[in-house]
């Protein structure tokens, strides 16, 4: 198979981790997933993305982010909803926040949360490529009074999701995804 061949395989192989277990990334492992964002498309290169990373007891104050947050959205939300949400900082061993930063100027915030957003799928592919499982999740909030303070949001900064990062099974089959409708979702226009 030619290179491309195989690079195109590699793409096509990459799947959300159902369950992640530890160790937590190494350093190493984790600059190196964060250093493939650099390939995003970026108008202008103004990389509007920053990230967190959270490991250990951090995920505890995560949780409580999440919580908190949860609650502001909804006063009345049940316990258990909230525990719910508290317990979605302990899918895995790291986490990598994905907070978007767009920059003042000259290219468009939406534009620019594009790029942020490429950033978030950059690091599901590094990761994939050095064998580590990753899954992208998000909650019905992007700001909030105990994330804004948890990651010091600025008033232009959303969080767009959090990636889950650790240790995948080697008993664990990736999922079967069906092939896209190509003719569903592409539009010809030749003249």
């Amino acid at each position: 198979m030619s290179s491309a061949g195989s690079n195109l395989e590699f793409l096509l192989s990459r799947r959300s981790a159902s369950a992640l277990g530890g160790p937590a990334l190494t350093r190493e492992e984790l600059d190196r997933v964060l250093a493939v964002t650099a390939s995003v498309p970026d108008h202008g290169a103004l990389r509007p993305f920053r990230f967190a990373i959270i490991e250990g007891e951090g995920r505890k104050a995560f949780g409580e982010a999440l919580a908190q947050t949860a609650l502001e959205r909804k006063p009345d939300l049940h316990p258990a909803k909230l525990d719910g949400m508290r317990q979605k900082a302990f899918r895995s061993p790291t986490i990598i926040v994905l907070i978007a930063a767009p920059k003042p100027g000259k290219v468009e915030t939406w534009e620019q949360n594009a790029t942020a957003a490429c950033a978030g799928y950059a690091i599901t592919l590094g990761a994939h490529a050095l064998g580590i499982g990753a899954v992208w999740k998000s909650v019905p909030f992007t700001r909030g009074d105990a994330l804004a303070k948890l990651f010091g949001l600025a008033p232009t900064e959303e969080m767009l999701g959090f990636i889950h990062l650790g240790r995948t099974s080697t008993d664990e089959l990736p999922a079967i995804r069906p092939p896209i409708d190509l003719a569903a979702c592409t539009m010809l226009i030749d003249r």
